[in-house]
């Protein structure tokens, strides 16, 4: 390691000697950030041969790399190995170049502007202040993007405007690969040009990952599809969000298989995130949707779901009263969606009661769940009369009064407003609405939904600071909490 660095002779190198404690001499040398008198100069620095030249040169006891400054001048960056002759620095790693100084070995500073520390902070004539600013801070006052060849430059004004220097001086030339008009100022090709070989690159890459010949064909017309409909700029950025799609179809089937295939393997909710790929596929005529196939697949996902609620040991009961409802459905040619709406209260039970192995509910908790869910009436009896015939458990599923859901529908929204009023102010649109809805059914027995709610008048009273609602042609006065709207 070559410490022979040289410190300008200032007014501020008066200061104290490291070697021998001095105070207010004239530092004569540096070395390894200790300053030296010329007295302990000429004690610790002794006259040696360059084993480069030949020459003497004064260098440090404890050097071992006896390179003087001007054979080390003429040395390659220590970094990049570029010429380093001309704009490099001796530093104590060796010679380095003037880019690879400013990026990795000068000592970073603070950015009086940003605040982060940064290599490349200096000061500049052309700012407002005289502190010291990184290279990004520094281009906010001088560089911005040109409206030509929208580089980020230093703009220059001009009879045209503003633009960069290139773009006034060259104007515009032909493209050297497509031969169309370009702003000089753009480089080598146009941006269309750029795009266009970015994502064949791309692509061609991409390709590496998949195993048959088919999908990697596939793929690459997709891409071109994708670049001719949604332009290249928005297919460079989003086409690696669709490669999984074509990874999985290349894993099971090493090709685009037909369109009930994919939905059996990706469910609807998975086509849905690659609507794009689907457009690609129905454009090009490889698939044909089948909305009957795609209902289907829909609700086989809902039950799996649903059944999903009661763990990994779902009660034999409720295994075999699904089995019950696809035979049913079978025989009657209904739809899959009729099994899962009859499955839907029962699940229900089992889950809210924590109902485990042969546990059948009670006619307690049926008519406690009733009571909160009136609507599941119909859906629930198919349940009870399979209990019956099956099980000889004979339960009864009747509907509550019309008092006692008023008073459990009350009961429920002072719930809900009470938690909608523990939130942070203004409420969210969804909670706005939210807050009407519930302070209907509280105050006035009033069950309206969000769709409903959205096309009402709604006023504040300014006098009772209170919020009116118009319905039908009355008024609904109901409390006022803060949103962005009042």
């Amino acid at each position: 390691m070559n410490n022979n660095v040289f410190v300008p002779l200032t007014s501020s190198n008066h200061s104290m000697c490291d070697i021998c404690k001095k105070s207010d001499i004239k530092v004569h040398r540096r070395y390894k950030d200790k300053a030296y008198c010329v007295n302990c100069y000429k004690q610790f620095f002794k006259k040696r041969p360059c084993v480069s030249c030949g020459d003497q040169y004064r260098f440090h006891l404890d050097e071992t790399k006896l390179i003087c400054p001007t054979c080390m001048r003429h040395q390659p960056c220590i970094r990049c190995g570029k010429d380093a002759v001309k704009n490099g620095t001796n530093t104590i790693y060796g010679r380095v170049c003037q880019v690879c100084n400013q990026n990795y070995f000068k000592p970073k500073k603070v950015c009086f502007e940003c605040g982060e520390e940064k290599s490349n902070v200096s000061r500049y004539k052309n700012i407002p202040h005289d502190e010291a600013v990184c290279e990004n801070c520094y281009h906010k006052y001088t560089h911005n993007t040109c409206p030509c060849c929208k580089r980020y430059r230093k703009l220059i004004d001009t009879a045209n405007g503003k633009m960069c220097q290139k773009c006034h001086n060259q104007g515009q030339i032909p493209c050297p690969s497509c031969h169309n008009t370009m702003w000089a100022g753009v480089g080598e090709r146009c941006w269309d040009c750029y795009w266009s070989s970015k994502i064949s690159h791309e692509v061609k890459l991409n390709q590496h990952i998949f195993e048959t010949q088919s999908m990697k064909d596939s793929y690459a017309d997709f891409v071109e599809w994708f670049g001719r409909n949604k332009g290249l700029v928005k297919a460079n950025i989003k086409h690696n969000d669709f490669i999984d799609f074509f990874v999985r179809c290349d894993g099971l089937w090493g090709k685009i298989p037909s369109y009930e295939s994919l939905v059996k393997a990706f469910k609807p909710e998975g086509l849905r995130h690659n609507l794009t790929v689907l457009r690609w596929l129905v454009d090009t005529q490889q698939i044909v949707i089948d909305e009957n196939i795609k209902n289907q697949v829909a609700e086989e996902s809902r039950i799996e779901k649903l059944l999903a609620k009661l763990g990994d040991d779902t009660p034999l009961i409720i295994r075999n009263y699904y089995d019950y409802l696809i035979a049913r459905q079978r025989q009657k040619s209904t739809a899959l969606k009729t099994v899962r709406l009859s499955l839907q209260p029962v699940v229900d039970i089992y889950h809210k009661y924590e109902l485990k192995k042969d546990s059948t509910p009670s006619q307690a908790q049926i008519d406690e769940y009733l009571k909160h869910k009136s609507g599941q009436l119909n859906s629930l009896s198919s349940f009870i009369v399979f209990l019956r015939n099956q099980y000889q458990i004979n339960l009864i599923a009747k509907s509550p009064s019309k008092k006692i859901i008023a008073k459990i529908k009350k009961k429920d929204a002072e719930n809900e407003l009470m938690a909608l009023a523990k939130l942070p102010l203004p409420l969210s649109d969804e909670n706005q609405l939210k807050w009407i809805q519930m302070a209907l059914v509280y105050f006035h027995g009033l069950s309206l939904n969000f769709q409903t709610i959205k096309k009402l008048t709604v006023l504040k009273d300014k006098v009772d600071n209170s919020l009116m609602i118009n319905h039908e042609g009355k008024k609904f006065p109901i409390p006022f909490i803060m949103s962005k709207y009042y």
